[in-house]
């Protein structure tokens, strides 16, 4: 039983172990057949890995820029060969293994350069964003400009992996926008000198020709001097087209901004335009909203040169009927609003299709019957970009043979709450010379007045007799220095632009002194702009009062910054300025066309005695030789300085359009635009010494 037992026992674990030796081989095969296919993956894998290394290691090879990768630590993990072009310290291998980044381009950067570029690297790993910037370098002997890309790396779950450093060699761009500009800067300066050299000989021939008009009797000789003169302004004009356009394509045109008057401007528009209009049996109209804000702040002079543009055109095409000039406003909030401008005439309008070319360069529509009238065609491609520049858009509509109109905008920001409609009756009022009077006097004040020019003096202590105040000069800051040591002053004016020392030095060593914390000292300035009180009162000074010095304007600093102790009210007799019975020559055989005798007496408190004396101070004052001088030296601090005096001086005495010049040969000098000072200075001095020989002509007569 026991044997028969065993037998089954043997036989039941003989079949087990059949089953379990076909499970083992069927797992066997199971096996095999995996590694079979573990060795096909691996195979794969192999050779798909050595592709992807034969690939990066191509990319590296060929990549055209330097391109690092560095891990959190700022040691190498890879880099294109481009490196080894400049660095031999490292292989490739040693590069994978990792350099520090401030030994691998060791040679590559100057010392200072690196650490900047160390310094950014800091940043990046501490997450901040660095934006590419240029660098340049010299390299055995080489100068190479590189524009390099800081950028952090970053693993799947968002830490950090390491930086991406690139360097794209720019040697060859900065190259080119060198020269270019090189290029540009010899055309600006060509043309500018060109434009000199062509104005001196022209200004003589202008100058003759009104030599003649003024000094010949014959009839024949004046109406040639006329023939000559117009042509010698017309090709003067073309030259300013050219420069203007040459200098708004090369983006060298700039706008200055300064505070104006709106119901000037339309003054000094209408002025022209009549003039011109005298022969013609044509009406210049104005529509103006008297609304609109009268003090502006933008650039007067290329918004005027626009106008004159635009109006110039209507009265060359316009040869019976009306030019109109219409002005309106939109507020864009409480600080700036847009001018909106219209030019609109009845002349012989433009053809439709003509209207498309009407503002492109070098172009004159309807050149068969416009073919007398002379011009470059940029006049209008001028007045478009000086319009864009501003801030608004020129169009035009036209219906051939009855008329055009242009319009444009510009925006521009609100000096001053009063309407046009307000301030026309007051101005008008004082431009025809009504005289202003003091309401109060101080005969007990003193009073130091400080300018390096002798007519601003003459001009201060004028507008300061009226109030008996006991005046002292100085013509410089140190001068001033040593009076105030020995002296005490109610009140000082001190000028602001004197060269050596200017107004803002002595003032702040004059606060140093004995005295000088307490004493009220006013700026005197020719640059009123925007924001100027705030900014002399930031400086120091109590106050500041605009060259030319109007007489309202003084009195309301001296009513406010006098001691109220010295200060005494006038009767209404006392008020009234004397008259001398005896003056200079009358004003009227003074004058020039250059000079416009209402604004003059504005500034002179309506008193021809005075105006008389400042006229023979601005000829005393003669600075033709000074300039001249300053302009041959190339010296443009003190050229700048002085065409700042003489800007002020001029409107003293009327010379608007002179006063405006100044202006913009002050500012060019201030920006170092020394191709449109080479440009003006010629006519500028011309202008000047006409301005002269006019107010001196009847001396010269009555000798």
């Amino acid at each position: 039983m026991d044997v028969i037992s065993q037998e089954k026992r043997l036989q039941t674990e003989n079949k087990k172990l059949n089953r379990e030796i076909k499970r083992l081989k069927k797992d066997n095969e199971v096996l095999r057949i995996a590694n079979d296919q573990a060795s096909r993956t691996q195979a794969y894998i192999q050779k798909d890995s050595m592709r992807q290394l034969f690939y990066n290691n191509q990319l590296l090879k060929t990549y055209p820029y330097l391109l690092i990768l560095t891990d959190e630590q700022l040691l190498t993990v890879m880099s294109s060969d481009v490196l080894f072009r400049y660095s031999c310290r490292y292989d490739r291998e040693e590069i994978r293994r990792g350099v520090p980044i401030q030994n691998v381009l060791t040679g590559v950067l100057p010392k200072y350069d690196l650490s900047i570029l160390l310094e950014k690297c800091g940043e990046a790993l501490a997450g901040a964003a660095v934006p590419p910037y240029l660098m340049r370098s010299v390299i055995s002997g080489k100068r190479v400009d590189w524009r390099i890309t800081i950028k952090r790396m970053e693993k799947d779950d968002g830490s950090l992996a390491g930086l991406n450093i690139m360097f794209v060699d720019m040697t060859d761009v900065v190259n080119a926008m060198e020269r270019a500009e090189e290029a540009d800067k010899a055309k600006g300066n060509f043309l500018a000198n060109m434009s000199h050299e062509i104005r001196t000989p022209m200004n003589a021939i202008v100058g003759m020709a009104e030599f003649i008009l003024r000094d010949s009797a014959d009839e024949n000789a004046r109406r040639h001097a006329v023939r000559i003169k117009s042509a010698s302004r017309t090709l003067l004009a073309i030259i300013n087209d050219i420069l203007d356009f040459s200098k708004i394509e090369s983006g060298k045109m700039d706008l200055v901004n300064d505070s104006y008057q709106l119901d000037h401007l339309i003054a000094d528009l209408a002025s022209i335009v009549n003039a011109r209009l005298q022969s013609k049996p044509v009406t210049f109209k104005t529509d103006v909203d008297g609304n609109i804000p009268n003090l502006l702040y933008g650039d007067e002079v290329r918004l005027k040169q626009v106008l004159i543009n635009l109006l110039g055109n209507a009265m060359k095409f316009t040869h019976s009927g009306s030019i109109t000039l219409g002005i309106n406003y939109e507020k864009i909030d409480n600080d700036h609003c847009r001018i909106l401008f219209r030019v609109a005439d009845t002349g012989i309008g433009i053809k439709p299709d003509d209207l498309k070319n009407i503002f492109s360069s070098f172009t004159q529509v309807d050149t068969k019957r416009n073919r007398s009238v002379e011009g470059t065609g940029l006049g209008l491609a001028i007045c478009r970009q000086l319009v864009k520049m501003m801030g608004g858009a020129l169009r035009v509509e036209s219906e051939y043979g009855k008329g055009t109109t242009f319009f444009f905008d510009v925006v521009s920001k609100v000096e001053g709450k009063q309407k046009l409609s307000e301030t026309t009756e007051s101005d008008n009022a004082e431009s025809a010379g009504t005289a202003f009077h003091a309401t109060f006097c101080a005969p007990k004040a003193r009073a130091l007045v400080v300018d390096d020019n002798e007519m601003n003096l003459e001009v201060a202590e004028g507008i300061l007799a009226p109030y008996r105040i006991s005046v002292v000069r100085a013509m410089s800051g140190p001068e001033a220095l040593k009076i105030f040591a020995a002296n005490t002053f109610d009140i000082i004016f001190m000028d602001h632009m004197m060269p050596d020392m200017d107004g803002v030095e002595a003032m702040r060593r004059m606060r140093l002194m004995k005295g000088g914390e307490e004493a009220v000292v006013i700026a005197l300035t020719a640059n009123a702009l925007s924001g100027a009180a705030a900014e002399y009162k930031m400086l120091g000074f109590q106050g500041f009062l605009a060259k030319p010095i109007e007489p309202k304007s003084m009195e309301k600093i001296l009513q406010n910054c006098l001691p109220a102790r010295l200060i005494r009210p006038l009767t209404e007799k006392q008020k009234e300025t004397p008259v001398p019975k005896k003056t200079a020559p009358p004003t009227e055989s003074i004058l020039s066309d250059a000079i416009d005798e209402k604004v003059a007496l504005k500034y002179c408190m309506g008193n021809r005695a005075f105006l008389s004396k400042m006229l023979a101070a601005f000829c005393k004052n003669d600075k033709t030789k000074q300039l001249e001088a300053f302009y041959r030296t190339q010296d443009w601090d003190n050229y700048r300085i002085l065409a700042h005096s003489l800007k002020g001086n001029a409107r003293t005495i009327g010379a608007l359009q002179f006063s405006e010049h100044a202006k913009e040969l002050e500012f060019a000098a201030r920006d170092e635009r020394t191709g449109e000072i080479m440009e003006k200075h010629a006519p500028f001095l011309a202008e000047y010494r006409a301005i002269l020989d006019a107010i001196k002509k009847p001396e010269r007569k009555d000798a």
